[in-house]
């Protein structure tokens, strides 16, 4: 197959994770980029506006051998539909009217990629699973954050409707506007730092050869959110993103704060029920 063991996926489509990747054993690696593919697959398939029923044979065909070969990590079928499910919601998109729904959407096409990854890692605990779904939260708000403009041309406002953030507001680049979307955003983001400070309470039960990997991938992204949030209204005029010469420093420090703080885990908190509230009825949730 054309994508299975292609480590240029990753690098080509997030090098956020080609740089947290480096730092996975040879094993490991290869399921996070048949896991990252077969995502990587249906979103670009969406990007064409199609859904698998519309391609070709071929492509039919390897998509359906890369999903055997994730659900031979023990992947279970309704936890990839739930990834489709949220994909395709992109096709023909319908804007989502609160916090709610949009935490829902971030479940599906983020958090189930943490459910995925768990499995990847033989992680057995099911409290490790609340803590892998708020990864995936906390991330793909820290996407939509970058992506606002990007989005709005591709005629997607993830913004939900209760923030009376509406088109013309995104298309008329008024002082007062931009000001308007910010403030919105900030509040994304301000959602995504609690989801990535929960999920530091779950790195305890990450096999501690991934652990380091999975450590830099999260201060990558949540250093991405932080320089939106310093950026002004820049994010809104071009693309944000964290410079090679960054990563490196980021990936020093973390390396320090694995060291001091994840060999010997300090981060013991329970799981917050709260933060999946809104989550009810989805697979592997904190329900209590």
């Amino acid at each position: 197959m054309g994508l299975i063991d292609n480590k240029e996926i990753i690098y080509k489509s997030s090098k956020s994770f080609f740089w947290a990747s480096k730092f996975l054993s040879f094993e490991i690696l290869q399921k996070v980029i048949n896991i990252y593919s077969f995502c990587r697959i249906h979103d670009d398939l969406v990007d064409e506006n199609l859904k698998f029923s519309d391609t070709d044979n071929k492509v039919k065909t390897e998509i359906e051998e890369l999903k055997e070969v994730i659900k031979s990590y023990g992947i279970s079928e309704d936890i990839i539909s739930e990834l489709i499910l949220g994909i395709n919601s992109d096709i023909n998109f319908k804007r989502y009217k609160n916090n709610k729904e949009l935490l829902r959407y971030c479940y599906r096409v983020a958090g189930v990629v943490g459910l995925m990854m768990t499995k990847a890692l033989k992680i057995e605990s099911k409290e490790a699973n609340f803590y892998a779904i708020d990864l995936g939260i906390a991330m793909q708000l820290t996407n939509i954050s970058r992506d606002i403009i990007q989005d709005f041309n591709n005629h997607r406002i993830y913004l939900p409707e209760d923030t009376d953030i509406t088109e013309e507001t995104l298309s008329s680049k008024t002082y007062e506007n931009n000001i308007k979307i910010k403030r919105e955003v900030d509040k994304i983001l301000l959602k995504s730092n609690i989801y990535y400070k929960s999920s530091l309470n779950g790195f305890r039960h990450i096999p501690i050869k991934s652990r380091l990997s999975i450590l830099v991938a999260l201060r990558i992204y949540e250093a991405i959110g932080l320089k939106i949030k310093r950026s002004g209204t820049k994010f809104l005029e071009e693309n944000i993103y964290v410079n090679n010469y960054e990563k490196f420093f980021i990936i020093l420090k973390t390396l320090f704060e694995f060291v001091i703080f994840f060999v010997i885990p300090v981060y013991r908190k329970k799981h917050n029920p709260y933060l999946h509230e809104n989550l009810k009825g989805m697979i592997n949730i904190n329900e209590k």
